[in-house]
């Protein structure tokens, strides 16, 4: 199995999430695979407290190794919420399902409901235990995954990525998809339209012999016939040396984040030249900067989060600090995060609470 390509096509999810699944059956030709996790935090924030699951999660992947040099697979993935105590609503929700074909010669493709060619790129500041990963562009977008706009957790998608003498290189396309609701009179009252969507990433890792500097960027945009195009571009660069690990992300954004995607843009009153009619911020600025240094077990990490409105002064920033233990299936970490002047559209304070949070995670 072409391990390089196979890596390269799952990075994203491996960065985020830590990717662990049990190998059930292997023959040398079909393997098959169940992972996942049980997750829960503990938040501290003002006097208040509150227990939450945290991103829980459970997988089934299968792969079969074809005689002519392809190996075909799949992955389905569901969330769950683990503290969940009633019966009422579905506590269980779709995050991931693709089919893959991966060639050593011919790159690897992938279809269905997969990360995405963006977050191959901005996943590798996406490192926090618990917060991060909101100022970048990842989970933005229609839906709280990133799925409509293709950034996170893509909908719909066709990939193609490969390694072309060290430059690492991906594509998406994203089909067409409508789910507009009417009201009684027959007039559009929610949802979206989506026309096609496209991605395009590239990156390079230099070896310098004193640790591995990584650059790489994304541009993507999702076309609708009931709103503004969506338009994405991010850059990122790395530096890895033994146990030290550091990243930053800067990202531009178009239509993308909505007015209430943060703490800071629901307490401001935009104006229209900030916001289009369907409650999308017309142009954003994102930076997100991660740092850790793992000692055996244990890790040390900080970073910073930030995403401005180009057209007010609208400021969601905070500041990040913990540190994580690893024994076994088990993690245990802490995060405390600092507001860092966030400010409403006006430039007034908008006044975040700073909250730490406590987070026992249990991989399968």
């Amino acid at each position: 199995m072409n391990k390089k390509l196979i890596a390269l096509a799952v990075a994203a999810a491996a960065t985020s999430s830590s990717v662990h699944a049990l190998e059930v059956y292997n023959d040398g030709t079909n393997t098959f695979s169940v992972g996942g996790r049980l997750a829960v935090s503990a938040k501290f924030s003002d006097g208040d407290s509150s227990l939450n699951n945290q991103s829980s999660r459970i997988n089934f992947g299968y792969t079969h190794a074809l005689e002519s040099g392809w190996d075909i697979g799949t992955r389905a993935e569901w969330a769950y919420d683990a503290l969940s105590n009633s019966s009422e609503g579905s506590h269980i929700s779709n995050r991931l399902g693709f089919i893959t074909a991966d060639h050593e010669d011919f790159g690897n493709f992938t279809l269905g409901k997969a990360w995405s060619v963006h977050y191959d790129v901005t996943g590798k500041t996406d490192l926090f235990w618990i917060y991060g990963g909101d100022t970048a562009g990842n989970y933005d977008g229609i839906s709280g995954d990133g799925g409509v706009h293709g950034t996170g957790r893509a909908d719909d998608v066709i990939q193609y990525r490969n390694n072309f003498y060290g430059v690492q290189v991906g594509l998406q396309y994203q089909f067409q998809d409508s789910n507009l609701s009417r009201d009684e009179e027959g007039n559009i009252s929610g949802g979206y339209d989506r026309d096609y969507g496209y991605q395009a990433m590239a990156g390079y890792d230099f070896d310098t012999g004193m640790g591995i500097i990584g650059l790489s960027g994304v541009y993507a945009e999702t076309k609708f016939d009931d709103r503004a195009d969506a338009k994405v571009a991010n850059a990122v660069i790395t530096y890895q040396y033994n146990g030290l690990n550091l990243a930053a992300n800067y990202g531009e954004f178009r239509n993308h984040q909505s007015k209430t995607s943060n703490e800071a843009f629901k307490k401001s009153s935009f104006s229209s030249s900030s916001v289009t009619t369907d409650g999308m911020i017309r142009a954003a600025t994102g930076v997100e900067v991660f740092g850790s240094y793992d000692i055996n077990q244990f890790q040390i990490l900080g970073g910073y989060n930030l995403l401005e409105d180009d057209n007010s002064k609208a400021k969601y920033s905070y500041a990040t600090v913990g540190a994580a233990y690893f024994t076994g299936p088990i993690i245990l970490a802490a995060e405390y995060k600092i507001d860092a002047s966030s400010k409403t559209a006006t430039g007034s304070d908008a006044k975040l609470d700073n909250e730490l949070a406590l987070l026992v995670r249990y991989n399968f």
